[in-house]
């Protein structure tokens, strides 16, 4: 039992770190070596900004999206979805500073489509320049070369770039916030890796950018135009090949999503992720993430099983205590590694154990997933 705890551990361990060196190899070193383009060279890009009822995140954020340091013209357009508080006062009275500021108003009356889907299409229909980079009125922009950033990985045969957002958890309290971050950071690993590799299935609405033909070119969202939800991962699966996307993470890039209720937004958004996963094109990389789960619970049982056969031998315990080590260690300190690479909170000491109840949350939403099934479409179904 001892023996297999081992193999079982080391396996887990090589894996486990394998992909937090891959990350910190892309960020370090192969995404700095890149060709990008010329400032004089960027393209022309429109912001689109989906306002619903954010009229306070909206006076905190968007003056910072307006003054962005960009040689090529932009322009900065808010979609707002139906908002009854002072949303629409607000953009009007900064339209009068900044003349490429402009809004655009989703039909209150228009119920039987994905509100976030038709608010994306209008202000891409509004836009006048070629590329798009949608985000939403929550999210905090922390530099004034966030365009330049994302912008100057346009060149010859890319028409998109995934760029990465991450929550404020300044306002998180409780073990519960543990989780969260872990689980943030897991997703994030998932989905940023996956691209690296060259199979990119998901993008963030917070950040994501792409060339406005290719949106044109896929009829918009009229694959997945039935489901709420998928506005960036089932449609950045849809346009993106092996060869025409990028992953951009340099800090001035990225940008961060604030929420009044973190939990509650957390487990909407988690629903939402796991309804829409099921329809992305490479699957990959959650089998492997189901099986080193699965993995990580036969080491836990082998070394209890060990544990129990032997409870008289001082010598089994200190192994499988030994062995315990093994695993944990190099696990706190990848997972502390890459929280700090990710901008996340530090997590050490709770990952081993928000490690082990992580596959049985997600079972629970998958299970909970089949009892609300019907709130991810709309009523043209």
């Amino acid at each position: 039992m001892l023996a297999a705890a081992l193999v079982l551990s080391l396996v887990w361990v090589v894996w486990y770190n394998r992909r937090s060196m891959k990350l910190l190899k892309f960020m370090k070193y192969e995404e700095r070596t890149r060709r990008y383009l010329y400032p004089e060279d960027l393209p022309s890009v429109s912001v689109i900004v989906f306002a619903d009822n954010d009229e306070k995140w909206l006076n905190k954020y968007l003056p910072t999206m307006m003054r962005q340091k960009y040689p090529s013209p932009f322009e900065v357009i808010v979609v707002d979805d139906a908002s009854f508080d002072g949303t629409k006062d607000l953009v009007g009275d900064m339209m009068v500073y900044f003349d490429h500021l402009k809004i655009v108003s989703v039909p209150d009356q228009t119920r039987s489509l994905s509100r976030k889907k038709l608010a994306v299409m209008l202000g891409i229909k509004a836009a006048q320049h070629e590329v798009v980079l949608t985000t939403n009125a929550n999210c905090q922009i922390h530099s004034d070369r966030w365009l330049m950033a994302m912008m100057r990985n346009f060149g010859p045969g890319v028409d998109v770039v995934l760029g990465y957002s991450y929550f404020d958890h300044s306002e998180d309290r409780g073990i519960g916030k543990c989780y969260r971050v872990l689980d943030e950071m897991t997703t994030a690993m998932q989905w940023i890796l996956s691209a690296v590799k060259g199979q990119p299935y998901r993008g963030i609405s917070d950040n994501l950018a792409y060339r406005k033909e290719v949106f044109y070119r896929n009829k918009g969202f009229s694959k997945s135009l039935e489901m709420k939800w998928g506005d960036d991962d089932i449609f950045v699966s849809e346009i993106t090949t092996t060869k025409n996307t990028r992953v951009e993470l340099l800090p001035a890039s990225m940008s961060t999503a604030h929420f009044d209720d973190l939990p509650h937004a957390f487990s909407t958004l988690k629903s939402r992720r796991d309804f829409t996963s099921r329809h992305v094109k490479y699957k990959s990389q959650f089998r492997v993430q189901a099986c080193m789960s699965l993995l990580y619970y036969l080491r836990l049982a082998a070394l209890v099983a060990a544990v129990a056969l032997c409870y008289t031998n001082l010598a089994v315990s200190l192994c499988a205590f030994l062995i315990f080590l093994i695993t944990w260690l190099p696990m706190m300190l990848t997972t502390f590694r890459n929280c700090y690479l990710l901008r996340l909170p530090l997590l050490l000491f709770s990952v081993p154990l928000f490690t082990l109840i992580r596959p049985v949350v997600n079972t629970y939403y998958k299970i909970k997933g089949l009892f609300t099934r019907k709130n991810n479409y709309t009523s043209i179904m």
